[in-house]
């Protein structure tokens, strides 16, 4: 639990390497939800966190339309402001999960954490 926490400082330089393609159906800026995936990963290893934190980090860049050419500072201030938010209820979610398994809480059959704009 203690690695997911503190997965963010720990990824800042590996993130570029574990990133996973997420597909978009829709033109940038109309994408308002964004399922992440993590039945193939082994949440129990650093490998597995690490891909987890980089596709939530992924999903949060689309369905918040993070762009990375200069924007003007109030649509860059609103797009963080997104990003922040989406990112740290996926990280939420993440905790969450892997709480739920230490503990050996029965868990539904889910396998994705769905990363929303707000």
């Amino acid at each position: 639990m203690r690695i997911f926490m503190a997965l963010p400082l720990l990824l800042l330089g590996a993130a570029p390497a574990f990133s996973q393609t997420i597909v978009a159906t829709a033109p940038a800026g109309e994408i308002e939800v964004v399922k992440v995936s993590y039945a193939d990963l082994n949440l129990d290893s650093d490998i597995g966190l690490a891909r987890l934190d980089s596709r939530l980090r992924a999903a949060a860049r689309s369905v918040c339309d993070v762009r990375p050419e200069f924007e003007n500072t109030v649509r860059e201030m609103a797009t963080s402001r997104c990003f922040r938010s989406a990112l740290s209820r996926g990280r939420d979610a993440g905790r969450e999960i892997i709480a739920a398994r230490q503990a050996g809480t029965p868990m539904t059959l889910a396998s994705a954490i769905v990363i929303s704009r707000r």
